[in-house]
């Protein structure tokens, strides 16, 4: 049996879970529903499983972390740049206080 299959499923759901979210703060260009402290957090797991998936050269962790960067590295660039609007460079400095 390959179990590769139920990576991929998984992969899918978790990937395309938090779109309809995406979508919406990106259309609203509302991210304050958004944690600073999530989105890095995030896109840095996401990071880290893509090496990992690369080490273990497992396709479904590899495609889907891909995936997945590509739909939060805007949104994390995004995320930045707003708080950087709001605080200028002190939102470092909230985010250490967090």
């Amino acid at each position: 049996m390959d179990f590769d299959i139920v990576g991929y499923i998984a992969g899918t759901l978790t990937t395309f879970a938090s779109l309809p979210q995406l979508i919406k703060s990106i259309r609203e260009r509302d991210l304050s529903s958004i944690s600073l402290t999530f989105v890095l957090t995030f896109t840095t797991g996401l990071s880290l499983w893509l090496i990992y998936g690369i080490l273990k050269m497992d396709y479904p962790i590899i495609v889907f972390n891909i995936l997945s960067l590509m739909f939060w590295i805007p949104i994390t660039y995004l995320k930045i740049k707003e708080e950087m609007r709001k605080c200028g460079m002190n939102w470092v400095k909230k985010l250490l206080k967090k």
